[in-house]
């Protein structure tokens, strides 16, 4: 005896996972800006009560994010994050609770303005979306080679000027 099965009468759950959307296409557009240094755009991108967190339980404004990546940025000559097929992730996810988030997987390359220093630091980023705007962003990247790189700049600026 064969026996059949209807997934006509199966209940459907909604789609939580996607690899393409609207939000997804925000994040795109986010980073775009970022590697053009287009400040005013990339702020648009988030709601005004936005809260950020780079490396950190303290949250951010907006405002103050852009000051800190501006004072990373302003130490090196190039920067960018790499661009092929395979070399950025994109996913959202609606959680249980209807929350919409996208995470971003890429590599941050940069080259420091002082000494021509490459630099590659491996990035995950956490947005969170309400109407089309982040509310909440958790970024996680390691900077302590590039922290490490400026303090050896420094330290061998300031010998120069004792021995001088």
């Amino acid at each position: 005896m064969q026996l059949s099965y209807s997934l006509t009468c199966q209940k459907r759950e909604p789609q939580r996972f996607f690899t393409a959307s609207s939000e997804i296409d925000i994040v795109k557009a986010l980073l775009t800006d970022y590697h053009a240094g287009d400040w005013d755009a990339w702020v648009g991108h988030y709601a005004d009560t936005a809260k950020i967190y780079h490396n950190t339980l303290e949250s951010a404004t907006v405002k103050e994010t852009i000051e800190n990546l501006v004072n990373i940025l302003s130490n090196v000559s190039t920067y960018k994050f790499d661009d092929g097929e395979d070399d950025r992730f994109y996913e959202m996810v609606i959680t249980d609770e209807n929350e919409k988030w996208v995470y971003f997987w890429g590599t941050w390359r940069g080259e420091l303005a002082a000494n021509n220093q490459k630099l590659i630091i491996p990035v995950h980023i956490a947005l969170q979306f309400v109407d089309g705007k982040i509310v909440e962003e958790y970024a996680y990247y390691n900077i302590s080679e590039f922290n490490s790189a400026l303090q050896e700049i420094e330290a061998a600026k300031t010998a120069e000027e004792e021995a001088n």
